[in-house]
């Protein structure tokens, strides 16, 4: 099951593939051990595979990302372990990670689409 919340993220997600001319691999989405009881569960989240690229292109795509998504979504860029250079200023720490990639969902604590946006389009 995908919530608009999922749909909002893999819009975006196809979007940065077409801008930054780089296929993206969707390693989690609702479905395994790691979704039960997490946003990935109810398809508002998405982890997105960063193997094999450069980290100026990981910096470059974690902004777009950010920029397509906006403030309603969280993007982050999960290592399972301290790293430098210039990843380290995106880099969030999960020691669960079992390697570096772009953890995408809904934020915490809101509901998408925001309940004056449904109010809005029915008016």
């Amino acid at each position: 099951r995908i919530a608009p919340a999922g749909f909002r993220i893999l819009a975006a997600v196809d979007s940065v593939t077409r801008m930054a001319g780089s296929d993206l691999t969707i390693t989690i989405a609702t479905d395994g051990e790691h979704a039960v009881g997490s946003p990935h569960q109810t398809g508002e989240a998405y982890d997105v595979s960063v193997h094999g690229l450069e980290p100026r292109r990981v910096v470059a795509i974690h902004q777009m990302l950010g920029r397509i998504l906006g403030p309603e979504f969280t993007v982050l860029y999960e290592v399972p372990e301290t790293v430098g250079g210039a990843l380290r200023p995106i880099a969030t720490v999960n020691r669960h990670a079992t390697a570096p990639h772009f953890h995408l969902q809904r934020k915490k604590g809101t509901i998408y689409p925001p309940a004056d946006e449904l109010s809005a389009n029915v008016e």
